[in-house]
């Protein structure tokens, strides 16, 4: 593994096993309020504006985060891969139009005024505003997996199938998942990229999570207005949330780069 790898995986990991673990280890913080953005008895990070220990509340406040915007981007990804395979796999054209062009309506549509509907509909409902963060993101998902399946569909090994009157479904399938498993991939990074800064922006305004609640979103937000006296209480949440979406994004275009493209980088180098 090269050094940029492991930079990125520890970017990556770092967050997850926080969310993953975090809550176990802030179990041992002390449950009483201390005086708002003070020192903290249990931690050098002093506290927030509830008078929380700011290491305890990150600690335990990236669990659901993570969850909701990971089971998000994963039912998102299955409608929006489903209308798009259709698409490309659709013998007339007017099936195609069919479904792509709701599509295209709901791409028009501003994301984030979505979001702030469903929220100040329900009232703040992490389940509404979780199908409204799918919801957007089915449209692109559905426009990538379109394209990345028009070409395999109709791809000179699929004619050959076909020529050969294959019967097996299996057969058309394992080589459209070789085939497309790289692009997809690489866009399942982005689309968590996506689906977390849509949740961290609802709960950053106040339209997601309870506003009391340790979320890293919310945390930010709850304490900005005190940057300058207790800066912590803002940077460790936003570092952790800086830190997952950098790395994913850049482990994801480390791991699937084209081999071809690494060989010529370093050959490149070499020279």
């Amino acid at each position: 593994m090269t050094p940029r790898r492991w930079i990125f995986s520890v970017l990556v990991a770092v967050p997850v096993l926080v969310a993953a673990a975090g809550p176990f280890l802030a179990a041992g913080a002390p449950q009483h309020r201390q005086a708002p953005f003070g020192p903290s008895q249990w931690s050098p990070f002093g506290t927030d504006r509830l008078g929380r220990d700011v290491l305890a509340a990150a600690l335990s406040g990236g669990r659901t985060f993570l969850v909701v915007a990971a089971l998000t981007v994963a039912i998102a990804y299955l409608v929006g891969s489903m209308i798009g395979v259709a698409a490309a796999a659709a013998p007339r054209a007017w099936v195609d139009e069919l479904l792509m062009r709701p599509m295209d309506v709901l791409l028009c549509l501003p994301s984030l005024l979505i979001i702030m509907v469903a929220a100040l509909r329900t009232r703040g409902s992490a389940v509404a505003i979780a199908c409204a963060i799918g919801f957007v993101l089915v449209a692109p998902i559905a426009r990538f997996v379109r394209m990345t399946a028009r070409g395999t569909v109709r791809s000179p090994v699929m004619d050959a199938l076909r020529m050969q009157g294959e019967s097996r479904a299996f057969r058309y399938g394992k080589y459209a998942i070789v085939a497309m498993s790289r692009p997809i991939a690489a866009d399942l990074a982005l689309r968590f990229t996506a689906a977390v800064y849509f949740l961290a922006s609802a709960n950053f305004l106040g339209l997601g999570f309870d506003t009391t609640s340790t979320d890293w979103a919310v945390s930010v937000a709850a304490n900005k207005d005190a940057l300058t006296i207790a800066p912590w209480s803002v940077a460790l949440p936003a570092l952790l949330i800086v830190a997952l979406i950098v790395g994913v994004n850049l482990l994801a275009d480390d791991l699937l780069a084209d081999p071809r493209t690494r060989a010529a980088h370093r050959t490149t180098r070499d020279v």
